[in-house]
């Protein structure tokens, strides 16, 4: 793209100095009046790459050159230098106070003067980049850069999450993610995602959880690579939101497909599949553990004579029982009206049997409401069944027997 520069310069030693040494590498705009620059640099504006002005020609205008020309914002769209046709004086150099970006003779050299504008030129995009940082800073997303080595350059926010003094001098450029998170694991997973785009070029989407300061937060970022005219990756420029909600949204709408929320056990199908995942792991490890089946005796009674609300506020109490009386690693389920089921890892028959006792004797005193009594049957892994079917028809005939024994009981598994 060729420069254009807009010269105000009066016929003369000065414009016949940059006509010799710019004529042959810009497009000049030459102008030898003072009204006419004023409508030229009207018109062009956002075309000019720079704008050189004669001193001591301004300073003979009628009207104060400075503030005609460079205004309030002297840097906002163009850089204005400041030319005299020869050594520069203590006046011309007082031009520099008032808004000019530089001064040049005529006499510079053209390569040189040319470097000078061009660098000028950078100058005012470095200064309209910053501009645009702060119009960023409005935005409620974070947005940030990174160089080939994965450091920041710059971020439009500094969020809880950084391990940073409150120091109104600190800044971000320059430090890693390893430097300034407080979440380890969630900055070595940022720069393994960093690492992957610079070499391949392929940017990446993903949700990170912070709980830095007791608050838990969902971010999600969204990172592309920066290419160069040649299409070599030159660094990363990324995008962070706040998706909180929607997470806590997603995780309750999952939580609700597998739990039963009448008693906040697991439902049918997912206690089966996590039973399946423990006799799994257990068979390969050498465990043992037991699968219990839980009936509640008389139910349709209760619902009959009771109510319905009745029977439910008996399975929420049995299941808040159940729910209290296992550990995490356990898996209690609904998988039924009244049946409940349960694996216990690392028990034998007779720990398996005084768990039946007290969950028994605890469904037994519950305070205001009906008479409920539970029969439970136990099957033992890997002894009675290695496989789910395996253990579930021996704890559902171990079930039947304390049924038909008189209900209110427990049976181990026996074979006849």
């Amino acid at each position: 793209m060729t420069d254009k520069l807009l010269l105000i310069v009066p016929e003369g030693p000065a414009l016949e100095g940059l006509k010799a040494a710019l004529g042959g590498e810009c497009e000049l705009i030459i102008r030898t009046e003072w009204d006419e620059a004023i409508i030229t640099l009207a018109g062009k504006r956002r075309e000019l790459t720079a704008i050189l002005v004669d001193l001591a020609f301004a300073r003979e205008s009628e009207d104060d050159f400075l503030q005609e020309l460079v205004g309030d914002d002297p840097f906002a769209l163009i850089p204005i230098f400041g030319v005299t046709a020869g050594r520069p004086t203590e006046e011309d150099a007082d031009c520099l106070d008032h808004g000019l970006y530089d001064l040049l003779t005529a006499e510079t050299p053209g390569k040189l003067m040319l470097r000078r504008i061009r660098s000028a030129a950078r100058a005012v995009d470095s200064i309209s980049f910053h501009e645009i940082e702060k119009l960023l800073k409005t935005l409620p997303s974070n947005i940030f850069l990174k160089d080939t080595e994965g450091r920041y350059v710059f971020c439009t926010h500094y969020w809880h999450h950084l391990n940073h003094a409150d120091d109104p001098n600190w800044s971000i450029r320059g430090k890693t993610d390893l430097e300034i998170r407080k979440d380890r694991g969630n900055a070595l997973k940022a720069m393994e995602a960093d690492r992957r785009i610079l070499a391949t070029g392929v940017g990446t989407d993903y949700v990170i959880e912070e709980n830095s300061d007791g608050i838990r937060e969902y971010l999600e970022l969204i990172k592309r690579p920066v290419f160069d005219d040649n299409g070599k990756v030159t660094g990363i420029v990324a995008l962070i939101n706040d998706v909180t909600e929607k997470e806590l949204l997603k995780l309750e709408l999952e939580k609700r497909a597998q739990v039963d929320q009448l008693t906040e056990l697991l439902n049918k199908s997912t206690t089966q599949e996590l039973i399946e995942i423990r006799l799994t792991a257990g068979d390969k490890a050498g465990k043992k553990g037991a699968l219990m089946m839980i009936d509640l005796d008389n139910f349709k009674m209760v619902n009959d004579s009771f109510g319905h609300e009745t029977g439910d506020r008996v399975l929420a109490e049995v299941g808040r029982v159940i729910r209290n009386s296992f550990r995490g690693a356990d898996v209690a389920g609904r998988v039924g009206g009244d049946e409940f089921m349960i694996f216990v890892q690392d028990v034998d028959a007779e720990e398996a049997a005084q768990l039946a006792e007290r969950i028994g004797a605890q469904v037994g005193e519950l305070p205001n409401l009906p008479d409920v009594t539970l029969s439970i049957g136990i099957a033992l892994f890997p002894t009675h069944g290695k496989t789910f079917a395996e253990l579930y028809r021996a704890a559902d005939t171990a079930l039947y027997r304390s049924k038909k024994g008189g209900k209110a009981t427990y049976h181990v598994y026996a074979e006849s």
